[in-house]
């Protein structure tokens, strides 16, 4: 799934077969040096550090403890400085936008403006239970001294996520200590099940205790000479280097479009990461280019990180129940390596060609991304490549099959009309949590309305396409009324996006979520999962990802899905939409119609939308997974 990624502390809420940290692990005794900014502090031994996204801003380090307790609440830790030095300046006058010197002034003046006035607002502004507010209070705090002398402040809260404030397991424990010095601040942000405050209030102050602000032994980065020749500024190769972590690795693509940062598992997964530079590289040239020319060359030099496991990737910020996303602000595809092996497993290769695609056809069109049965139904199209004799063959995406089969034979969903009373136009609403989406309906989707039946929309983009450029060619009659739909879509949107400059995004969003909010849908497949009989109408055993993230309420059990879990970004089990947080129309009075709705209206101008889905629905219920 391809969204606009709100960054964020992750939950890592998956199942790990890890053993659990000994008691030991609660007592902060292990020297952590960062070399970006010459600081050092004591953290727990066992704890995994986490690389930072690249936009990430104030945030600096981050460690979870792997393992999985049972507890609603994954404990983690992480370090966050503000530069208070360059906010709060004088409005900046006298500057012409048009000129890049005075824009790139405006900017940075725009973003001192809104810093964080310190790391309390930073750290406990993004807690989303309805009691934060009124729990952390910013004069309830306690003395604390650093190694290195300096005087700083220290508060530890219980903050409820049930009416039943003796609920210890739907509590969370947040604690921060801060340090400010000569217009710098830090703060050490500690979370975890409110259960172990006892364990882990006093690791906070041994931690802070330990704090220092300058310590000789910390080491500035030595830059990296494989970024050499890559197409990145100085800023971005600077981030890339600056947040290259221990036991992480980095590795250019032949043709330098990507660069790849690994986990490198002890130094076994470089053959790993070679491979995958390679095999991105073959899929954008043999088959992303071909069948999707760009506006203009795509010189954009895009990030692909590959976590360790399961459990990092959802540290790092992977949503629940997904196995990858793209992350456009960062430019970044985010997966993990889901084989226990060294070589490369068919699973994590089809998320790869899922979210590259994202990625591509986001330059490709403008930096821009199309409609979800588009976007997401050639992800999932192109997962299903397997690369023989040096060539992509795509075959049947079989995560798929079943349930789009079963959904068809379960019949189209019910709904209900609205009718707006000012505009007079009505709007379908669809209720039924069984059956398929009529094509004419599932093509205007937004975001949103694709997402609010995950499981079902996924396979159901995916057979679109697949019927579309598998069966339509092969069929005169198919061929004559349906066969220039994609092509019309794609080169209707580029047309558009170049008329316009490019879609507008839809609002900056709310404030960056803490360790308790639901995370932005973003997420590509699924997580791979052994997929059931494609005939079983059985809906999915429980997706094995340990506890779910905090919602309130509780979300009600997914209808069903044969193939595997459903969840493609953040709703894992069911439960309330996740928001639309994808690129927008125009803005009202701008246009008279966006450039989506344009392209839309031009791909399916003319077409039989009964008789399509009649010879969509018969072809898919004979493809074998």
């Amino acid at each position: 799934m391809d969204a606009r990624k709100s960054s964020w502390l992750a939950l890592a809420a998956a199942a790990s077969l890890a053993l659990l940290p000994a008691r030991g692990g609660d007592t902060p005794n292990k020297p952590y040096r960062n070399s970006s900014f010459m600081f050092s502090l004591k953290v727990f031994p066992e704890w995994t550090q986490v690389p930072i996204e690249i936009t990430e801003k104030y945030e600096i380090a981050k460690f979870f403890e792997p393992g999985d307790r049972g507890d609603r609440f994954q404990p983690e830790l992480q370090i966050f400085r503000i530069d208070k030095r360059s906010n709060g300046t004088a409005p900046v006058t006298g500057l012409d936008p048009r000129k890049p010197e005075d824009r790139k002034k405006l900017e940075e003046a725009f973003e001192a403006a809104r810093a964080p006035a310190s790391v309390f607002d930073l750290a406990f502004g993004r807690l989303s239970a309805r009691s934060a507010k009124t729990v952390c209070d910013p004069k309830s705090f306690k003395k604390v001294t650093s190694s290195d002398k300096v005087d700083g402040k220290l508060w530890v809260f219980d903050v409820p996520y049930s009416e039943n404030v003796k609920d210890k397991l739907s509590t969370l424990m947040a604690g921060l200590a801060a340090f400010e010095k000569d217009g710098i601040e830090y703060g050490i942000y500690l979370t975890g099940p409110a259960r172990r405050r006892d364990d882990f209030e006093p690791a906070l102050k041994t931690m802070a205790k330990s704090f220092l602000f300058f310590d000789e032994k910390a080491k500035q980065n030595e830059a990296l000479e494989v970024l050499d020749g890559v197409n990145i500024t100085a800023k971005r190769r600077g981030e890339i280097e600056r947040g290259l972590i221990k036991n992480w690795g980095l590795e250019v693509s032949p043709k330098k479009n990507y660069v790849i940062l690994y986990n490198t598992k002890n130094n076994k997964n470089r053959p790993l990461a070679k491979y995958i530079a390679e095999r991105i590289e073959k899929i954008r040239e043999q088959v992303y280019e071909v069948q999707f020319p760009p506006s203009q060359p795509v010189k954009a030099v895009s990030i692909v990180r590959i976590c360790g496991d399961r459990n990092e990737y959802h540290a790092y910020g992977g949503p629940g129940g997904s196995a990858g996303y793209w992350n456009d602000n960062a430019e970044e595809l985010v997966f993990y390596d889901a084989s226990p092996a060294r070589k490369v497993d068919e699973d994590t290769l089809a998320v790869l060609y899922h979210e590259a695609f994202h990625q591509y056809i986001y330059y490709s069109v403008g930096n821009v991304a199309p409609h979800s049965w588009f976007n997401e139904g050639h992800g999932d199209y192109y997962a299903g490549s397997k690369y023989v004799n040096s060539k992509f063959k795509i075959g049947p995406f079989n995560w798929r099959v079943g349930t789009v089969k079963e959904a068809i034979r379960q019949g189209p969903r019910a709904y209900t009309v609205k009718k707006d009373e000012k505009t007079g136009k009505e709007q379908r609403i669809f209720a039924s949590d069984k059956g398929y989406t009529p094509i004419k309906d599932l093509v205007a989707f937004s975001q949103g309305d694709y997402y609010s039946y995950p499981g079902v929309s996924y396979a159901q983009g995916w057979s679109l396409i697949y019927f579309l450029r598998e069966e339509v060619p092969k069929k005169k009659a198919y061929a004559e009324k349906w066969g220039k739909i994609l092509d019309k879509y794609f080169v209707a949107l580029k047309r558009e996006v170049a008329k316009e400059g490019k879609l507008r995004r839809g609002g900056e969003g709310p404030e960056k979520p803490g360790p308790d909010d639901p995370k932005d849908p973003k997420g590509g497949p699924d997580e791979p999962k052994e997929p059931k009989d494609p005939a079983d109408p059985a809906g999915p055993d429980e997706p094995k990802s340990g506890p779910d993230e905090p919602k309130e309420p509780k979300d009600p059990p997914d209808p069903g899905n044969p193939d595997g879990p459903q969840d493609p970004g953040g709703t894992e089990g069911g439960g309330e939409p996740p928001p639309d947080p994808g690129f927008q129309p125009m803005q009202a009075g701008e246009a008279s119609e966006s450039a989506l709705e344009i392209a839309l209206r031009e791909a399916f101008e003319g077409v039989d939308f009964a008789e399509f889905e009649k010879a969509w629905a018969e072809y898919t219920l004979k493809v074998s997974g």
